[in-house]
């Protein structure tokens, strides 16, 4: 396995934080089960697009 170049990076990109939010909201939803109630399944779906849309999308600011 190789990593990226830029890998010491990866909190800033927002393939990586959108995939974090999706962890927490996992996480959030088996602590408090009233969470699942309010937050209706598409949304991991929804979440899921905005990563794979973040990953292709250039962030200019990461290739300093």
């Amino acid at each position: 396995m190789q990593l990226i170049g830029n890998w010491k990076q990866a909190l800033s990109m927002t393939s990586v934080q959108a995939g974090g939010a999706i962890a927490a909201l996992g996480v959030a939803e088996q602590l408090l089960p009233s969470l699942q109630a309010a937050l209706p399944p598409v949304a991991y779906g929804v979440l899921g697009l905005l990563v794979m849309i973040a990953r292709v999308i250039l962030q200019p600011n990461l290739m300093k």
